[in-house]
Order: C-alpha cells, then structure tokens, then sequence
C-alpha cells in the first residue's frame, strides 16, 4: 500500500494566488503529497501562537504559572508574527507575555487548522474504511478525534486505525493540567488506537494526566504493552524512536 501525506505549506511571501498553489500541487501530487492552503493568519496563531508559544513549553515542562507571572520578553520584530489576538504588556520597557489576553483566540486557530485537516481527509476517496492514519506530533493532536467522530457519523463506528505519534516530550501531569486546552488535547490524543511516544517517562506522564484528567486507567498487556480503556476501545500506548 502506497503512503500519502498531508500538509501544509510554508512559503516566504505566502503562495496566494491560483497559479502559485496549483503549481506546488502538481509538484508534490506527483510525490503523494497533498498541501492545504489555509488563511496564513490563521497557519501564524496556530503554529506561532498556541503551538510555539503554549504547548511547546508545556510539552517541555515550563510551569505555565511560572512563565504567566514572569512573563517573557519580546523581540522587537515580534508584533504581528503571532497572527490575530496577538497583545503584548508593556513592564519596564519590555513587553512580555501575557497569556489570557491572546489564548482564547491561538486556541481557536489550532481548532480551525485541525478541523481542516478533518475535513480534508475525510472527504473524498484518500482515506477508505480498514486504513492507516498516522497524525504527527502536537501540532495535531485534535485530529484523531475529529476523523473518529466523523466516521462514528458516516458508518457508525470507526472504520480506520489512527496513530498518534508525539515527536517531543510528554510533560508531567501537574503541568499538563495547567493548560486550558489540556482535556481537550488529551481526549484528542485518547482517540488514536495507538500512541507513541519516544520514552517510557514521556509516556509515563501520558498515562498520569489519562488518570488525573479523564480518570482513564491503564492495564498492561500480554507482550509487555500498556493499554488504556477509553470509550469502549483499548489505546495502545507504546515506545518508539522516530525522528
């Protein structure tokens, strides 16, 4: 079976008009690669905002309280890099970052370009009943839950396997629970059928906010794998190097 991927596409000054985009898909259709053009302030919130600036550091295990009451300085070719909703404080001399001001709006972007790859991927002939859905890192992890509802929708239950692989840490629970969009990250993340992470401690930390934030138990299986109960299905939770 053949591998197609799907993407966006990152261009300096943005690919906008028909020719452009047609151009590159053409190029990479013939790679079995699809690119989705989304609103570029839309892709900066998402990838600049809510990826880099939240869950980046979370991922990492920066306290969020600690960087909120901190705060963190800025560059000054920063104003307008983060898309909409960006706002910065002024303490000092220096701005610095004030999360409440501009999460709600970095929050609804990733929604946007996750509900985007939804909805591409489940349109259409790509994507057929008994295939494999691999969704690639944090910047993502809303996916498998979209494509899981949408094919609950269509065939009334979920007709594709989905792995979700994150390509950075897993951070403690006690900071993962600081995110406001943690649950919705998680239950995300819960409705792949298997999750990889790179080591058994992020992994670890995966299988701690399953139980403080969704009160989801873990199990092991027979071979040595770890396995979580979520909606009636078991999550394999495994240990990979992918780079």
């Amino acid at each position: 079976n053949e591998a197609h991927w799907v993407g966006t596409v990152t261009a300096d000054p943005p690919l906008t008009s028909v020719q452009d985009r047609e151009a590159v898909r053409a190029i990479l259709g013939s790679m079995n690669c699809t690119p989705l053009f989304l609103e570029e302030d839309v892709l900066r919130a998402h990838y600049l905002g809510m990826c880099k600036q939240i869950l980046w550091p979370a991922f990492h295990n920066v306290d969020l309280m600690d960087i909120s009451r901190g705060g963190l300085s800025s560059t000054s070719n920063m104003d307008g890099r983060f898309g909409p909703g960006f706002a910065a404080v002024t303490v000092g001399g220096t701005k610095t970052w004030a999360q409440g001001q501009f999460g709600s709006c970095w929050l609804e972007s990733y929604k946007a370009v996750n509900g985007a790859f939804a909805a591409f991927v489940s349109s259409g002939d790509l994507v057929k009943p008994g295939d494999v859905m691999w969704v690639h890192d944090y910047h993502l992890a809303l996916l498998p839950q979209l494509c899981y509802d949408h094919e609950v929708s269509k065939y009334g239950m979920p007709v594709t396997k989905k792995i979700f692989f994150l390509h950075i840490p897993f951070c403690s629970s006690g900071t993962f629970k600081e995110l406001e969009a943690g649950e919705l990250i998680l239950k995300g993340m819960l409705h792949a059928d298997v999750v990889g992470f790179h080591t058994f401690d992020y992994a670890r930390h995966f299988l701690s906010a399953a139980k403080r934030l969704a009160g989801v138990n873990y199990e092991s299986l027979v071979g040595g794998l770890i396995g979580l109960k979520f909606r009636g299905r078991t999550v394999l939770v495994t240990m990979h190097n992918v780079s």
